[in-house]
């Protein structure tokens, strides 16, 4: 054996293991995503069943309700608005 192929040998041993290394890294990374995503997915069923069956822990305020308050209409707004059929209407 010559001494260039002792570093050939040498080498290539050093590609492997880099590459063993590498490989490693990969399937390590790939779990770990793997279980991420598994942990994320509960995560949001538990969250939706909860919104879906469990009573909220206080009644929601009027912002997160989305009302519009507006404010009371007058009287000539409310004879306006009632339907013609009534005997209010036709007054």
């Amino acid at each position: 054996m010559t001494i260039y192929d002792k570093e050939e040998l040498w080498r290539k041993a050093k590609e492997e293991e880099a590459w063993r290394i590498v490989e490693e890294c990969q399937k390590d990374l790939a779990h770990r995503l793997e279980v991420d995503h598994v942990t994320t997915v509960k995560q949001q069923w538990r969250k939706n069943w909860a919104k879906t069956f469990l009573p909220p822990p206080s009644p929601p305020s009027d912002k997160k309700m989305n009302l519009l308050n507006f404010p009371s209409l007058t009287k000539r707004q409310r004879i306006c608005y009632l339907p013609k059929e009534t005997p209010e209407a036709c007054q």
